[in-house]
């Protein structure tokens, strides 16, 4: 198989970078140790590629190696899995392709479109696994944009604290957080009608989360309800926007996720 030359000269090898020669994002891949594939559950999971999109932070990000959510996904689901520093982010691993700012007005058809090739990159590479997508915040926005204009992208998706109704959700938050000015990103809710029947999709919510209430992510859920998909809300209890990342019940989802496509 021909691997691309990304624009910065790096390889789009699915380790450090993914995606074509037009246009490339930065990742990292975690795996858990060998050993623990020494179980059905384990060799089951395997088959499974987990990747996962980060929330918004003004265009500057860490992909941890040792700690953070991806490192905790491939522990606890223990399952390769990969962290895309989305576009138009820096971290000390490098520059992703596409735009960011400090407004996180990015979620974009152009973005959205980069993260697609990038997916479909790792797919190509990981021939023989299914992926689920797992977002945060602004990922989680991405992650259901990917699902409703690029289908093939992923084959399950757990949205986690998503702004899914991104102009009430930037109305809450120019009163409660003083985040005014003008936004073009796109939003999920609209979106929602060009999702394929049948998709796997999870949403889990912190209910102490007064960023991405949890009204965002139901108001989403109930548009998808209305198309016969079977998906509703989970709660991780006593969560914030950040800690949902940690709760008993977003880990619960993933996990059930990865056994759903593990089959």
């Amino acid at each position: 198989m021909k691997v691309e030359k990304c624009p910065d000269g790096k390889f789009a090898d699915g380790r450090e970078r993914a995606g074509d020669s037009r246009h490339c994002v930065v990742i990292r891949r975690l795996a858990p140790d060998a050993t623990t594939f020494s179980t059905p559950t384990a060799r089951a999971r395997f088959k499974v590629l987990v990747v996962f999109l980060h929330g918004d932070n003004g265009g500057r990000i860490e992909l941890k190696a040792d700690s953070g959510t991806t490192a905790m996904l491939t522990e606890k689901l223990q399952a390769v899995t990969i962290a895309i520093q989305r576009p138009g982010y820096r971290s000390e691993l490098g520059v992703s392709d596409g735009q960011s700012g400090p407004g996180d007005d990015d979620y974009t058809p152009e973005n959205v479109e980069i993260v697609a090739s990038a997916l479909g990159n790792l797919r190509r590479l990981n021939f023989d696994k299914k992926i689920l997508l797992v977002g945060h915040s602004g990922g989680a926005a991405m992650a259901a944009l990917l699902a409703s204009r690029f289908p093939g992208s992923a084959d399950a998706y757990l949205l986690a604290a998503c702004p899914c109704d991104v102009p009430a959700w930037r109305q809450w938050r120019a009163g409660s957080a003083g985040k005014t000015g003008v936004w073009t990103s796109l939003s999920p809710l609209a979106e929602a009608v060009k999702m394929s029947p049948g998709t796997p999709i999870s949403l889990v919510v912190g209910n102490k989360d007064e960023n991405t209430l949890p009204l965002f992510s139901e108001t989403y859920a109930r548009a998808l309800q209305a198309r016969g998909f079977k998906t509703r809300v989970t709660y991780a209890m006593n969560a914030t926007h950040v800690s949902v990342l940690r709760s008993p019940e977003f880990f619960m989802l993933a996990g059930g996720l990865v056994d759903l496509l593990s089959k």
